[in-house]
């Protein structure tokens, strides 16, 4: 987008310079009257880029929800330079209802549909008012996640993997933001319609990082404090804010994401914890059935780092049980 002072975002209405606004936005859609969401823009007094942050696309990720409604309440605009603009959640029947990864309307993961669809299910009408009326709006986006309700998880950020302005400085953003691992892949994590909120952003020329801390259902105080230390790093290297927070030491880069499943339903055992190291051919836990017998053992296919996995023993068949990053 040009880079206009204040800028120009149609949903938003006028944004005054030096102000902080609350909005409440209805999203394009005909299925997506059914709630305003809240929206609160911080215009600084002088210009400089467009930063848009967003939690919520799940409805159970807590520290990344509260890590955006924080930054509304303590970013000054008289001290910023550009403007940020913070929605803390997307999917908000989700949110309301408790629902694990999918919005309950559609059942559908909206971070799997990716750039969404105006014609399409609620997910797929409110990830394409997102896409169209706030990112391509932005300079940069950062989507601020966790594990869901039922997951552990060790802190890691994703870009997309390759050669395109947006990607190189979403890397860059990635590295400033400063959790312990980061993730580029070139291909879908999972077989889906769409794509990710990322991958969105990047093929339309905006940097986009996905950020992840905490998890398993709780509001975890030094999981938002990671997420609102990233967020400081990037406005103090987009040149939005004075440097408030250290550097963090380099991330490890992992260049693959291996999602394992269970064939059957019933009980998960596992046998390692989220940033455990495994090693391909590690038996890393197990199935039960509700008699007792062993239905499965759950092997690992690759060497890596265990980055997020199911804590609640209840699994269904196909269930999503463990992520492993690996490096090159």
């Amino acid at each position: 987008m040009a880079n206009t002072h204040p800028p120009m975002i149609p949903i938003l209405g006028p944004l005054k310079p030096g102000t902080t606004q609350r909005h409440r936005v209805t999203l394009p859609g005909a299925a997506l009257a059914d709630e305003p969401r809240p929206v609160t823009t911080i215009t600084g007094a002088k210009p400089g880029p467009v930063l848009f942050i967003g939690a919520g696309v799940h409805g159970g990720e807590y520290p990344a929800v509260e890590t955006v409604i924080r930054l509304s309440t303590r970013l000054n605009a008289a001290e910023l330079s550009g403007t940020v603009v913070l929605m803390p959640v997307l999917n908000l029947p989700a949110f309301w209802k408790r629902s694990m990864f999918v919005c309950p309307i559609d059942d559908v993961n909206p971070n799997r549909v990716f750039p969404g669809d105006p014609n399409g299910t609620y997910s797929e009408q409110m990830t394409h008012a997102l896409v169209n009326e706030f990112i391509i709006h932005a300079d940069a986006y950062i989507d601020l996640h966790g594990g869901d309700i039922p997951e552990a998880l060790v802190p890691f950020s994703i870009c997309r993997k390759g050669n395109e302005p947006a990607d190189t400085q979403a890397v860059e953003l990635a590295r400033v933001f400063g959790l312990p691992y980061l993730l580029t892949v070139d291909r879908p994590i999972q077989k889906a319609k769409g794509s990710s909120s990322y991958v969105a952003a990047a093929e339309r020329g905006v940097p986009g990082v996905l950020a992840e801390a905490g998890g398993v259902g709780q509001l975890q105080p030094d999981a938002v404090e990671l997420l609102m230390d990233g967020v400081h790093r990037v406005l103090a290297h987009l040149g939005m804010t004075a440097k408030t927070v250290p550097d963090a030491p380099p991330p490890t880069v992992l260049t693959a994401f291996e999602w394992l499943y269970t064939r059957h339903a019933g009980m998960f055992y596992p046998s390692v914890a989220a940033n455990d190291e495994v090693r391909a051919g590690q038996e890393i836990g197990t199935i039960g059935s509700l008699f007792g017998e062993t239905l499965e053992t759950i092997i690992s296919p690759v060497t890596g780092r265990v980055l997020f996995l199911t804590i609640n023993p209840a699994v269904l068949a196909n269930g999503l049980l463990i992520g492993i990053g690996v490096a090159e």
